[in-house]
């Protein structure tokens, strides 16, 4: 997919994804880091094929789900959407890496800053956005290990394979987030929107918590067709260049 191929000729330094290398990060305590919202069973959500992957948005009778804390400094960060990338096989699909160790697939969480008051504006500033990375991975002996909170959304797949369909699931399908919860720890640096221009207008917090996902599962999005009905069977950006930037790994207080 072309979005996924990188960027030309633009002056960038501070792109995403990165290989989290723990003999570079620095160890900092924050305050806590509060999700609210996320897994509520409340309104209605959506699963979308926008062509490029699978795109959860959140609406209805709902509380706003919000991100803040930890290296948010005071902003609060509103949930807009979730969506997920892959690859051809089980053993590379993930777009950060940890220690150069490849994961299967990766579930980003976007949240736009409310203090910009508008998500285009967003776009124009370091702190636009935040966004919550899951890693997913396929195990030894995984055939059979069920992941109910990740069934609500793959089971739905095969109702939106081509571009632009769309399909409710159940509205606490973001479940999934709670993994973070079993982290006393987590990576955030300074980052890039990964769709689009490539802004570098995010700050990401990478949970290092393995998340099981069947072949089965990982399959189901591979299935999912693109703008040409072609299946998207990669849709992983590559490892950028860290240059200057520092990599912080969150540790408890």
């Amino acid at each position: 997919m072309s979005e996924y191929k990188g960027l030309i000729g633009l002056q960038t330094t501070g792109q995403s994804p990165i290989n989290l290398d723990d003999r570079l990060v620095r160890k900092r305590k924050f305050p806590p880091l509060v999700m609210n919202g996320h897994w509520l069973n409340d309104g209605v959500a959506h699963l979308v094929n926008t062509g490029g992957t699978a795109t959860i948005f959140l609406s209805g009778d709902r509380i706003p789900s919000t991100v803040c804390g930890g290296p948010l400094a005071n902003d609060i960060y509103e949930f807009a959407s979730a969506h997920f990338h892959w690859g051809e096989d089980n053993c590379k699909g993930a777009e950060h890496t940890i220690n150069n160790t490849w994961y299967s697939m990766e579930g980003h969480v976007v949240h736009w800053n409310k203090k910009y008051l508008t998500m285009e504006e967003c776009f124009k500033h370091k702190d636009g956005f935040c966004v919550l990375a899951y890693l997913f991975l396929v195990q030894p002996g995984c055939c059979n290990c069920i992941n109910p909170q990740l069934e609500r959304i793959t089971e739905r797949l095969k109702d939106i394979v081509d571009t632009n369909m769309e399909t409710t699931i159940p509205a606490n399908c973001l479940s999934w987030m709670r993994w973070a919860t079993y982290c006393n720890r987590y990576y955030t640096y300074a980052g890039s929107y990964n769709t689009n221009n490539f802004s570098e207008c995010a700050i990401w917090i990478v949970f290092p918590v393995v998340i099981p996902i069947r072949p089965s599962e990982l399959n189901e999005f591979r299935k999912l067709r693109d703008r040409d009905g072609k299946c998207i069977k990669s849709n992983c950006r590559e490892i950028q260049a860290l240059n200057c930037r520092q990599i912080f790994l969150a540790v408890p207080n």
